[in-house]
């Protein structure tokens, strides 16, 4: 029985010191801290425009022929600030090296730029020149002429196109294309 009694005291006295130890472990000070509300959102980079229509379609042309001035106003709605740069796709016919392409920056809202007011002019050269990439685009100012775009600058463009007076230009055509306007945060 004696050893009975030592395992006996051995269990209690091992008992004890764990409830000793457990006491010790929960009546510790202690204090947290925290940084409530951490939140990322990205920025917005966004262009539009108000065409309804392309800015020009022209059918049995001939020299002197010219397009019917059409306007687009391009808007910058994005929350960070931007660069924006004008280029055109490529063409799939050969008339454009024979057709004269003028953009003038300005203001109004109307597409067939009735409302139109000038300001300076962005390109005037062949259509066959214009640029046909980002790299490469025509660099566009806002309406304070700065090259960085801001949420609610908008910019109209009047486009004209006429065909030369070059025999070389009859029957061909530039195939359809179009005109891409890009925004790229700065």
């Amino acid at each position: 029985m004696n050893s009975a009694r030592k395992v006996l005291w051995s269990v209690l006295v091992v008992a004890a010191l764990g409830g000793l130890a457990a006491f010790g472990a929960f009546s510790a000070f202690s204090d947290t801290t925290s940084n409530p509300n951490n939140d990322f959102a990205a920025g917005t980079v966004t262009i539009g425009n108000n065409a309804t229509s392309p800015l020009y379609s022209v059918s049995n042309g001939k020299p002197g022929t010219a397009s019917t001035d059409r306007c687009i106003k391009i808007t910058y709605s994005g929350s960070l600030p931007a660069t924006v740069k004008l280029y055109r796709a490529s063409l799939s016919g050969t008339l454009g090296q024979y057709l004269d392409l003028t953009v003038t920056k300005g203001s109004g809202s109307q597409e067939n730029c009735s409302d139109f007011v000038a300001g300076s002019s962005v390109y005037s050269s062949t259509l066959q020149s214009f640029a046909t990439d980002w790299s490469t685009g025509l660099a566009l100012t806002n309406g304070s002429n700065s090259a960085t775009w801001s949420n609610g600058d908008a910019v109209t463009y009047k486009f004209s196109a006429v065909i030369q007076d070059n025999n070389a230009a009859k029957g061909l055509n530039t195939g359809t294309h179009s005109f891409t306007w890009e925004a790229r945060n700065n």
